[in-house]
């Protein structure tokens, strides 16, 4: 068994490198890393990663010299937020994290699946069109992009 911590709320004070060596100082071996939206992106800048392989493989790098590896990362938004302007921004923040995910070889990207709001706060309309129309676009980007497998929970 390989133990895990999500490190980017609990350690953000710390520097990258000073997380990555507590971590490894307690045995801890599997990072979760948020990379945005509600978790926010402490020690993952996606834009900056993206845009750069030499910087992909030097943050890897630092990572696995200390035996350590991403197990996750973790993007938890609100995609179906009824202001439009936020759902955009959660929605556009997931899809770059399927990109990063997939050029470093994280298999596997935590989200939410965003709730639409409703007049009853205590009512969620599972029936709601855009969580239908989301969940078959999550779909077809996991076949485009060659997720090994996408986790759905609700």
């Amino acid at each position: 068994m390989k133990l895990g911590v999500f490190v980017s709320s609990v350690f953000s004070e710390l520097s990258f490198e000073q997380m990555l060596d507590f971590v490894q100082s307690i045995g801890i071996e599997a990072l979760e890393l948020g990379t945005g939206n509600y978790p926010g992106d402490a020690f993952v800048n996606v834009d900056e990663l993206l845009a750069d392989e030499y910087k992909q493989k030097a943050f890897l790098r630092a990572i696995e010299s200390r035996g350590l590896f991403i197990a996750a990362f973790s993007v938890q938004g609100n995609p179906l937020h009824p202001d439009k302007t936020i759902a955009k921004e959660h929605h556009e923040t997931f899809i770059k994290t399927i990109q990063l995910a997939n050029k470093m070889g994280v298999p596997i990207v935590n989200n939410f699946s965003g709730q639409p709001g409703t007049p009853d706060p205590g009512t969620f309309p599972i029936s709601d069109d855009r969580l239908r129309t989301r969940y078959k676009n999550m779909g077809r980007l996991d076949q485009r992009i060659s997720i090994d497998r996408l986790q759905l929970r609700i």
